[in-house]
């Protein structure tokens, strides 16, 4: 079966479960589909719903609204307080998805890449990516294909292009973090 060929119905219900490099798991989270293009997967994600990580059960404040491109290498959750506008956007490098028609599977490749509606872009646990780089002995290619996917999704974060496409003010570059 081709899993990048299957579609989810809008409404639906499918499950995320995310892995490390080396197959342990590393996240487990429902969803409901909005839409699916085949290449374009969009699902929800309310407030308050368990999530089940490698260090136990988690639930966000933020309802989400979760971009799972079949062809790129990271996700993209846009995350609001119910009732509130955009929060933030909080995006996940990682290895192209999957999807069977009931899961969304993934490797999770430890870097994040965290955008504020008012421009302020971080580059998140690049120390984890490297200790991680260098236990599981992520290949030379990965590496390029990871640091290229934080880049990408920063730049579409700092050109305002999809899913990066509200907020109170321009985007610009302000963090006293390491920013891209």
């Amino acid at each position: 079966m081709d899993v990048r060929s299957e579609r989810a119905a809008p409404g639906s219900r499918v499950l995320l479960r995310a892995t490390k490099y080396d197959g342990t798991a590393h996240w487990i989270q429902p969803f409901r589909v909005v839409a699916d293009d085949g290449n374009l997967l969009v699902t929800s994600y309310r407030a308050r719903t368990p999530i089940y990580t490698s260090r136990g059960e988690f639930r966000s404040p933020y309802d989400s609204v979760v971009y799972f491109w079949r062809d790129r290498w990271y996700n993209v959750f846009r995350l609001s307080r119910p009732g509130c506008p955009t929060a933030l956007w909080y995006c996940n490098v990682t290895t192209p998805p999957t999807f069977d028609g009931c899961q969304i599977g993934y490797v999770d490749l430890d870097l994040d890449v965290k955008v504020y509606p008012t421009g302020c872009i971080e580059l998140l646990d690049e120390d984890e990516f490297e200790a991680h780089r260098e236990k599981y002995g992520y290949p030379d290619d990965l590496v390029a294909r990871a640091r290229a996917a934080a880049e990408e999704v920063a730049q579409l974060a700092r050109e305002r292009r999809f899913p990066f496409s509200c907020g109170p003010e321009p985007m610009r570059n302000r963090s006293s973090h390491r920013t891209l």
